[in-house]
């Protein structure tokens, strides 16, 4: 650049001196040939043509010169303008750099390991009325008394009765009227639940890392439509829900997002105090900011559970249940086995008190990957009213992964509120 400024100055002044010397030598031509008739009157003129000619040739010269320092100035000024613009220009690139790693993340799927599907949920709890229903109706056993009190009965005749030739008729005991019996009205048996739910999960590892633990908390509100255990047999029964949650996080809001669930499920009752149960559920995730899927999972599932009454308010329950999970992407493909274990302790008829353990043994079968996961903790059930329920728990999560840099440890504390909204 500026071997080209200098070639551009060079090239100036030389037809700057050219052009001069040749209005000079036009002019001192035009002298000589009348030098003898206006020798004496043009001395004068040629003196000031003279100094025009160099007045203008220095004005070029000058004026070149000025725009050869200008052009230098310039020149010599622009690596230092550079130089202190490119802070500005990388600031400026990195704005963007930013808005680019926000919306990666935003797109990204939240962390999976720790989803609110596995929050601690008593496996016993919809199936109560079935595990405790009565073997016996007493309302008919006593009406089967009545009957048989009231109903006279004959005895045969003794052989000394025979031998006087006395014959002797039993009168039926006369008891007193019995108060009339009012008949039951019958229940309205609904076949289905709509139940509005709110719940806050809160933890000191909300993504399960080993190296930079993170604490949060996640809002879960939704709705779920059920309908109630229909009898297929005297001791089967099925049932069918519909679960939307909305996801919320804290802190990480570049990770809410939502959940559809369907369900469906055969019950058994094995025995008095076991049941089993075959049941097939499909989640579907999605981002809150667009409402793209990115987990379509299927699982199929067979859980064996008991009931134990220890005392008359306090009660073991056991649960297991094998889980085998496809899904879309398949690096969720998995095998679940999960243990259950619950002592409830009934403090009076809507308040009730226990402790919990948990494992889940997790095999993932489309890589290398395996997760332990255990958790010990306490919570408390209050039934406020027949259509109100509030649950809290607070315990510790322990668990690894043969994956690097996941971690299960945690402590986690969590409250949900469920409202009956109606039923049919």
């Amino acid at each position: 650049m500026r071997l080209k400024n200098w070639n551009n100055l060079f090239f100036c002044i030389l037809l700057a001196s050219i052009g001069g010397s040749w209005c000079c030598i036009r002019v001192d031509a035009a002298e000589s040939a009348n030098t003898e008739i206006w020798r004496s009157k043009n001395v004068a003129s040629t003196q000031v043509t003279d100094q025009l000619c160099q007045k203008l040739q220095q004005r070029v010269i000058n004026s070149l010169c000025q725009q050869s320092s200008e052009s230098q100035t310039l020149d010599s000024q622009m690596p230092l303008n550079v130089a202190q613009q490119t802070p500005e220009t990388t600031q400026t690139d990195q704005d963007p750099t930013e808005e680019f790693g926000d919306t990666q993340k935003q797109n990204d799927p939240p962390p999976l390991e720790s989803q609110p599907s596995i929050l601690p949920t008593s496996p016993s709890d919809s199936k109560e009325e079935l595990l405790n229903t009565p073997d016996i109706n007493y309302s008919q056993r006593r009406e089967r008394l009545i009957e048989l009190l009231r109903s006279p009965k004959s005895s045969p005749e003794s052989d000394s009765d025979r031998e006087l030739g006395l014959r002797i008729r039993l009168r039926p005991l006369e008891l007193p009227p019995l108060p009339a019996i009012e008949q039951p009205v019958p229940k309205f048996k609904p076949i289905g639940y709509l139940q509005a739910r709110v719940g806050y999960f809160q933890t000191t590892n909300i993504f399960s890392s080993d190296d930079s633990p993170i604490e949060d908390g996640l809002i879960i509100s939704g709705l779920t439509l059920t309908s109630a255990y229909l009898p297929l047999g005297s001791k089967t029964f099925f049932n069918g829900s519909i679960d939307g949650n909305l996801i919320r996080y804290i802190n990480q809001s570049q990770y809410h997002y939502n959940q559809l669930r369907f369900n469906l499920s055969v019950y058994q009752q094995l025995s008095q105090r076991m049941y089993g149960e075959l049941s097939w559920s499909n989640q579907q995730l999605f981002y809150a900011n667009s409402s793209d899927r990115f987990l379509n999972e299927n699982s199929l599932q067979l859980s064996l559970g008991r009931r134990d009454p220890l005392t008359s308010k306090l009660t073991l329950d056991t649960f297991y249940e094998l889980s085998i999970n496809f899904a879309d992407p398949q690096s969720r493909d998995r095998i679940i086995n999960s243990f259950w274990i619950s002592l409830n302790y009934y403090l009076q008829k809507p308040l009730q008190v226990g402790i919990n353990y948990q494992m889940n043994l997790s095999d993932f079968t489309q890589r290398d990957r395996e997760d332990e996961f255990y958790r010990l903790f306490g919570h408390l059930n209050y039934r406020i009213s027949d259509t109100t329920n509030m649950n809290v728990q607070a315990g510790v999560s322990l668990g690894s992964s043969t994956v690097e840099n996941i971690d299960f440890d945690a402590w986690f504390f969590s409250i949900n509120y469920s409202l009956q909204l109606g039923r049919f």
